[in-house]
């Protein structure tokens, strides 16, 4: 269990929560959608770009199940929220990020591939980020359990 410091996604009454995975889910269509879409139009330079840029929302959904299990079952927030890192804003605002590639591939699609690999590298780092945040969380509550344990069995016995 949390201990008092710890505050909840049911403590918090987080309005807030279906618009972010809203965003987060069209970001995630809005990168697919542009990785096909430039994939389909120039095969032999787009290719590898585009298939970094899939794993990596791969990678990202993966993260969020694996934060969202944590969550469930620590009762810990896990969300990253107002980090001023463009590596971490990317993670719910990332239909921003699709977009302002759209675009200025769309001007030069000769750039696709240099602005795909970029994306797909914020992207992969959101997503490691957010796994290092969870399994901290994991370590942390089993060592809080662990203590509180042996404290009650030191309890027991007179010391």
């Amino acid at each position: 269990m949390p201990n008092a410091s710890h505050r909840s996604a049911l403590e918090t009454g987080r309005p807030d929560r279906l618009p972010l995975a809203a965003g987060t889910a069209l970001g995630a269509l809005l990168t697919l959608g542009l990785a096909v879409g430039f994939a389909w139009w120039n095969p032999a330079q787009n290719r590898w770009p585009a298939l970094a840029l899939v794993l990596a929302l791969c990678l990202d959904a993966a993260a969020r199940i694996v934060a969202r299990a944590v969550r469930q079952r620590t009762g810990v927030e896990t969300e990253f929220r107002g980090l001023p890192s463009p590596m971490l804003a990317l993670g719910n605002a990332a239909w921003i990020a699709a977009v302002v590639v759209a675009i200025a591939a769309g001007l030069r699609p000769t750039l696709f591939p240099l602005l795909a690999s970029a994306l797909a590298g914020l992207i992969a780092m959101g997503a490691c980020a957010r796994l290092a945040l969870a399994r901290m969380v994991v370590v942390i509550e089993a060592a809080e359990r662990a203590a509180a344990e042996a404290k009650g069995k030191g309890e027991g016995t007179g010391r």
